[in-house]
């Protein structure tokens, strides 16, 4: 067993054990799986951290005797990424080198962790697995996991994957799959993992509307700010009240409207928020981008549990002066009509895009949001109850993720994000309307 101790305080420590390779239980299919251009772009490991209150002695054996059989229908996850001919990612299904499981202990009580919803890198990587290979793109594994077992007789269970595999929907059906054969039930879901649905098409037809992949400068010298300073990952929190108050100042004629949705006005709120925090130059382009899974705009139905990516970034770009300065109602206009333009032919055209040109990462002056609201993890039963709260870290100076609030009010929200330390106290102030 290794420890692990917290290098602040010296209380939280964690000894985990050495990984052990977790194959599908089961025959599975050979050869290759081809990945979408999509599927290439999101070629990052994502970690997420799930608490439960209580299990019993046999919570760790159960979850790797589950995850062993889960991996029959999602055996890509045992897989490794490779090349083929053409250089196109693919993942080879040949080689099952498996999941690396491993069984962890801390020595304090689950309510200790306090709020998980962005931790600190130091302390999410006690309860989640990262393999040393990770960086070595055809080596790594697509799939880690870790339960992690509590004095007070609850667990964690940590799972980092390749956001290459899948997106957030996609995510969920695995979980839920995982739980329900750990309860002893059959996958009430089965994943397609067919993903040519989304090639790019031959010749590419790519649309005239690609701001969404304008790459922004930096005339603000705010990468100096995110380098000088530390930056600080937090969760806001954002009470219902707060956002019927938001939907009002959304309005233009003074009465609400029902088709202003409450993540569009609170992304109106955090884009300005976040741009006045920064000292953004009124000349300096601020771009947003959405996170829009797109199975329902498409004409042609796609497969029935497709298992991958599905998403696309439609994007709202003006100056730092002209989204400042224009009232909230105009700027949840901008990000209602980003949204509506998501239809069959912007996705297909955005396939073409990027499995034409290279990606490159965003600048600093973009935003990059993602609901994580009307992802279901309430139901990721493996037999002692659901979790009560998910996790994630290390995310990007770019990224926003909108959570759900554990309270009363079902419709309390938490914006999660990192910004230079000098910006906190300015956004705090600027989303507590």
């Amino acid at each position: 067993m290794v420890a692990f101790e917290n290098t602040t305080d010296n209380v939280l420590t964690v000894e985990r054990s050495l990984p052990v390779e977790v194959l599908p239980g089961g025959e599975t299919p050979r050869g290759s799986l081809f990945l979408s251009s999509m599927d290439c772009w999101a070629l990052a490991v994502v970690p997420t951290l799930y608490t439960f209150d209580r299990g019993d002695a046999n919570v760790v054996d159960v979850i790797k005797q589950a995850l062993s059989r889960v991996l029959v229908h999602y055996y890509p996850l045992a897989g490794r990424i490779a090349k083929n001919s053409l250089g196109k990612l693919t993942v080879d299904c040949e080689k099952k080198l498996g999941v690396p499981f491993v069984e962890a202990s801390a020595n304090c009580d689950i309510e200790d962790m306090g709020d998980i919803k962005m931790l600190d890198s130091d302390i999410l990587e006690k309860f989640v697995y990262r393999d040393p290979t990770e960086k070595m793109l055809e080596v790594t594994p697509l799939l880690t996991a870790q339960v992690t077992r509590f004095k007070c007789g609850g667990f964690t269970l940590g799972v980092v994957v390749n956001h290459c595999m899948t997106d957030g929907i996609s995510a969920i059906d695995f979980m839920n799959s995982w739980a329900e054969i750990a309860r002893g039930k059959p996958s009430s879901f089965i994943p397609c993992h067919d993903r040519t649905f989304l090639k790019s098409r031959v010749p590419p037809q790519i649309g005239d509307h690609y701001n969404d992949f304008a790459r922004v400068g930096d005339i603000s010298n705010m990468t100096t700010s995110w380098e000088r300073e530390p930056t600080v990952f937090k969760s806001f929190h954002i009470n219902g009240e707060k956002l019927a108050t938001l939907k009002k100042m959304a309005t233009t004629d003074g009465q609400a409207r029902s088709n202003c949705s409450s993540f569009v006005v609170l992304s109106a709120l955090v884009w300005r928020a976040r741009t006045m925090a920064l000292k953004m130059k009124p000349h300096q382009l601020t771009q947003l981008l959405i996170y829009v899974d797109f199975r329902p705009k498409m004409k042609e139905h796609m497969p029935d549990g497709y298992f991958g990516n599905a998403v696309v970034l439609p994007c709202c770009l003006c100056t730092a002066g002209e989204l400042i300065d224009e009232p909230i109602s105009s700027t949840t206009e901008r990000i209602k009509k980003a949204i509506e333009r998501v239809d069959e032919d912007f996705v297909r055209s955005a396939i073409d895009y990027m499995d034409k040109y290279r990606f490159e990462p965003y600048r600093v002056s973009s935003l990059l949001i993602s609901s994580w609201m009307g992802l279901d993890y309430g139901d990721f039963d493996f037999g002692w109850g659901g979790p009560r709260q998910l996790g994630t870290g290390n995310l990007l100076p770019t990224d926003c993720v909108f959570m759900r609030e554990e309270s009363e009010n079902k419709k309390d929200v938490a914006v999660v994000l990192g910004l230079p330390l000098s910006a906190v106290n300015t956004f705090q102030e600027l989303v507590q309307i």
